[in-house]
């Protein structure tokens, strides 16, 4: 019976297209409006560095694997996908910025 009522809760869900998703900042997002001046841009730097990288493989150095491991290492706990979100712009991030 109970996943009749989840069926009919997904099915309503799936057929309001007009729903609201609320839309928040990613995690990158949030530490760049929270973090101090000097470290937001060295933050915006990292970010462009990845989007403007051409290297492949092992030879790339700017990758959202080095930034999530940086941002861990600094006590920001973050996934790669969230930061490789961020980076291709398919967060909500770009939505707040205009």
């Amino acid at each position: 019976m109970e996943h009749n009522i989840l069926n009919n809760s997904l099915i309503a869900d799936l057929n309001n297209i007009e729903k609201e998703v609320e839309k928040v900042k990613c995690k990158v997002g949030r530490i760049l409006d929270h973090a101090i001046a000097e470290e937001k841009d060295a933050l915006i730097k990292a970010v462009e560095l990845i989007r403007e990288s051409n290297d492949q493989g092992k030879n790339k150095v700017y990758s959202s694997v080095w930034l999530s491991k940086v941002l861990r290492k600094n006590g920001y706990p973050i996934s790669v996908s969230t930061v490789q979100r961020h980076v291709n712009k398919e967060c909500y991030c770009e939505q707040f910025d205009k």
